[in-house]
């Protein structure tokens, strides 16, 4: 099951939040819910945070099929499942009051649904970054 791209950087975490969206797209941030950690609406994934830290480190995966298993010891028992519109086969990641856009991965198919499995490393501490893991593979 190969890694077919991947984008890593680092993203400002604005009250505990982030966002993963179709680049070149608006959303209406108001109708997350905040029931789980990560959540997906269409065209945009809101990631709560584990702490009030300043920033987070966030991988983006585009996998051929599903992904292979996460080291457990690496990674929280806690990854959630959903799926994610991308209307212009650009995926980014970006914080929640500049909008400042990073972490580019191109899918490479426009208007498709795309699995996306989402992990997380437990942290406590809020001087260091957290980290996520998010991994992508179209939908059949």
């Amino acid at each position: 099951m190969p890694l077919q791209e991947s984008s890593e950087d680092s993203v400002g975490l604005d009250y505990g939040q982030f966002f993963i969206h179709d680049v070149g797209t608006d959303f209406d941030i108001t109708e997350f819910t905040g029931d789980a950690w990560f959540q997906t609406m269409n065209n945009c994934a809101l990631i709560l945070g584990f702490t009030s830290g300043m920033y987070a480190t966030v991988k983006l995966e585009l996998w051929s099929e599903p992904p292979d298993p996460v080291d457990p010891d690496d990674w929280s028992d806690d990854p959630i499942s959903s799926q994610l519109f991308s209307e212009y086969g650009e995926i980014c990641v970006s914080d929640v009051f500049l909008n400042t856009q990073t972490a580019y991965l191109l899918l490479g198919e426009e208007d498709t649904v795309w699995n996306v499995l989402a992990h997380r490393r437990p942290t406590d501490d809020p001087n260091y970054p957290e980290d996520y893991l998010f991994q992508f593979w179209k939908n059949s």
